[in-house]
């Protein structure tokens, strides 16, 4: 009989379920712990509802904890011990019951409702909080990032393979113009490609001034602004007919340093997808205010906990790209308009099975202009985050 329940259960383990669905699964067995265990205490004990809903709770939450530690999370390195994930988890889980136990008395006490359904909404709403906290802290893998490549300048590279930069601009009259120049002194090699939506500033006059003289800078100038998205995505076609190997893309108000491409196309060699990453060792984002970090923060590990992508800097917007990637990827199928494409981007590379590696780079805050980070993005982000969750050919391997 044992061996019998053994290749039963490892049949049912090996069940192409990922974790998120794998800890929906486990919290729906949880709730009907709770509400038998609620039932039995209260509505043939006569306990008190509170006290029988307390002693429910704890019940559901052992349940859960020894389920999820053996079928939802059992395939990742642990970080924490067995004891510390117990603890961890009945930590985060009480915040969950917290939330249940709140909402209960009000949904009883003032809204009326009954016991039974008030406990069922209440174990509804406190299971979100539940799921973010135990994915991102309770079982948090050991950390397994791609070793930190050796950071060679490329300079004298044999590759005669062409770099194109692709930079997005919208009012850069002030920057520009030298970012143009410091990226074509790297060498020749190097090409700028600058995508200007009418800027009224008079940026695409500048650049197009400079592309009659220099044949190394390309200009597609737009009738409009489109959004970063589009301005990216038709850049990366117009780079690839242009015939690069390479395809860069970065900011054009020196957030990103130029002299960086270097070392991304150093490392370009060896992996599809290469990352300035402001959130691996050797990272930093200097002069950024207290609000700007925690929108980013709180969106990357959303990103890793929600989606699994297996990067800390999911965000950004310094890469390179190599052209058998953007040849691939469905383009045309990204639905983001605004700064969220980044993330989108990278999710598309990973869910194709090309390799992402990170290089640590210094995010400076902007020499010129206004910053277009700002609330909205904020929002776009955490609907592309949600967007892609639900999507179910996703796969996950939260790995940080």
């Amino acid at each position: 009989m044992r061996s019998i329940l053994h290749s039963w259960w490892r049949a049912f383990d090996a069940l192409p379920v990922p974790p998120p669905v794998r800890f929906l699964l486990v919290g729906a067995s949880g709730v009907g712990v709770n509400m038998t265990v609620l039932w039995t205490l209260h509505g043939r004990l006569d306990l008190s509802p509170l006290l029988a809903a307390a002693l429910a709770v704890e019940t559901s939450i052992c349940s859960n904890f020894l389920l999820n530690d053996v079928w939802t999370f059992g395939e990742g390195r642990r970080f924490r011990s067995w004891p510390a994930r117990a603890f961890a988890f009945h930590a985060a889980a009480a915040i969950a019951a917290a939330v249940n136990l709140s909402l209960f008395l009000l949904l009883t006490s003032v809204a009326g409702f009954h016991y039974l359904a008030a406990n069922l909404i209440a174990i509804g709403v406190a299971s979100v909080v539940n799921f973010g906290v135990s994915a991102s802290w309770v079982w948090r893998p050991k950390p397994s990032l791609t070793p930190a490549p050796v950071l060679e300048d490329d300079s004298h590279s044999t590759s005669p393979s062409k770099r194109i930069v692709v930079v997005p601009t919208y009012n850069e009259s002030a920057n520009v113009r030298r970012l143009v120049e410091r990226v074509l002194a790297l060498g020749p090699e190097y090409e700028v490609l600058v995508v200007d939506d009418s800027s009224p500033d008079g940026t695409g006059e500048i650049v197009a001034g400079m592309a009659a003289r220099e044949p190394r800078v390309h200009l597609l100038s737009r009738y409009a602004k489109m959004g970063i998205a589009s301005a990216y995505t038709t850049g990366f076609r117009k780079a690839l007919s242009l015939g690069a190997g390479l395809v860069y893309q970065m900011d054009s108000d020196f957030s990103h340093d130029p002299d960086d491409l270097r070392r991304l196309g150093a490392v370009a060699n060896s992996h599809s997808v290469v990352i300035g990453s402001r959130y691996v060792t050797g990272g930093s984002t200097p002069g950024w205010p207290l609000r700007r970090i925690v929108m980013s923060r709180v969106a990357n590990r959303a990103a890793r906990s929600l989606i699994g992508i297996p990067v800390r800097d999911a965000t950004g917007g310094f890469k390179c790209w190599s052209r058998a990637v953007l040849e691939s990827l469905p383009l045309d199928s990204v639905h983001s308009t605004g700064f969220a494409f980044q993330l989108e981007m990278n999710y598309l590379a990973w869910q194709s099975g090309f390799s992402l590696v990170e290089v640590p780079i210094t995010f400076e805050d902007r020499k010129a202009g206004q910053s277009k980070a700002s609330l909205r993005v904020a929002i776009e982000m955490a609907a592309v985050i949600c967007r892609l969750f639900l999507n179910p050919s996703r796969r996950y391997a939260p790995n940080l």
